[in-house]
């Protein structure tokens, strides 16, 4: 696993382009934290906020470190399965 050194300069480095992406695209951006940025935005005439945090997974305790892949497949479960639900809701709704 990477040091702490090693993981905050890429976190900052892609803080970075995303808050180039972002300003390109004609969005204000605030940096509200160490590691988080704001984005202030208007939605239907409303306004709103996003706060992005870039955060660098240390992992288990038990020193496994952290699986970027193994949560992505498990996010990817839990939305396939909460679809089935709502899908099976909605049949016996009919």
């Amino acid at each position: 696993m990477a040091t702490k050194k090693i993981g905050d300069s890429t976190r900052n480095e892609i803080m970075e382009i995303c808050r180039n992406a972002l300003i390109a695209a004609g969005y204000d951006v605030l940096q509200v934290a160490s590691g988080s940025l704001g984005i202030p935005a208007v939605e239907n005439g409303e306004e709103t906020s996003v706060k992005a945090i870039f955060q660098v997974p240390k992992g288990a305790r038990d020193g496994s470190g952290y699986d970027v892949f193994e949560e992505a497949r498990d996010y990817t479960f839990k939305c396939a399965q909460k679809e089935e639900k709502a899908k099976k809701k909605a049949e016996k709704e009919k």
